[in-house]
């Protein structure tokens, strides 16, 4: 399956949230934030500045993409295009929003209901046993401007989150005017994100403008090709096991 949204659609969304954990405004784009579904899910939190999300966990697998301001997750600094993942079940956090708030994409394999906060009675009971615990962050190394984009000969990729066995992997392509590229998987996987930062792409005849989300599972093909002006895509990949669980409700 493939699911695309992009942001002049969602925009419609877009919604005011304030209680005692978040205040800011939250826009779906696949899915819903609120629902807990065997879908994919993703939708972009746009968090007032100065404001600190506490430290929480959530029941499945996740990216976060920083899209615009600044501020920090945990002791690491971020900025627009840091990638962060996170296991399910692990703690992580607080989210610090900068001088001008923070936004990032929220994107997961599996639709979850919100997060458990850590400093609240009952949310570590929730944590399973067993279970694989981390973090990991990456962020290219430098920013690609829509001249340098559009000069590209050839096809570039970046590893920002080395790709593991248990299919964990996260990249970023950029691709040059009316191109075609492909990341193939080194390992099997449970699904992948392409963020189009900038740009426009098509994978398998959907066509994705800049700030837009593909999800696709694990048997379409991985071919992208690029518009007129060329592509910047983060492509995020699940480990395998994201779909394979049953959330604790």
């Amino acid at each position: 399956m493939i699911a695309m949204q992009s942001w002049d659609a969602a925009r419609g969304r877009k919604k005011a949230l304030r209680k005692d954990t978040f205040e800011g405004h939250v826009t779906d784009f696949l899915a819903t934030h609120e629902k807990c579904e065997p879908a994919p899910q993703a939708f972009l939190v746009e968090q007032d500045a100065r404001w600190v999300t506490p430290p929480h966990f959530h029941l499945e697998h996740q990216f976060q993409v920083v899209t615009a301001g600044s501020g920090a997750i945990g002791r690491h600094a971020v900025a627009p295009l840091t990638v962060h993942y996170a296991a399910r079940e692990t703690g992580y956090g607080p989210i610090d929003a900068g001088p001008q708030g923070i936004s990032y994409l929220t994107l997961r394999a599996t639709g979850d209901t919100g997060a458990w906060y850590l400093h609240k009675p009952g949310s570590r009971e929730r944590m399973r046993a067993g279970l694989k615990r981390e973090q990991q962050h990456g962020a290219p190394a430098m920013e690609c401007t829509a001249a340098e984009l559009a000069r590209l000969a050839q096809a570039e990729v970046e590893e920002l989150i080395a790709p593991r066995e248990d299919g964990l992997a996260a990249y970023m392509l950029r691709i040059g005017p009316g191109l075609q590229a492909a990341v193939a998987p080194r390992q099997a996987h449970g699904g992948r994100y392409y963020v189009v930062t900038q740009g426009a792409a098509s994978l398998a005849g959907v066509t994705a403008a800049a700030m837009s989300v593909i999800f696709a599972s694990t048997e379409e093909p991985h071919t992208l090709h690029s518009a007129a002006a060329g592509a910047e895509i983060l492509i995020l990949q699940f480990p395998r096991d994201s779909r394979a669980m049953e959330p604790v409700q």
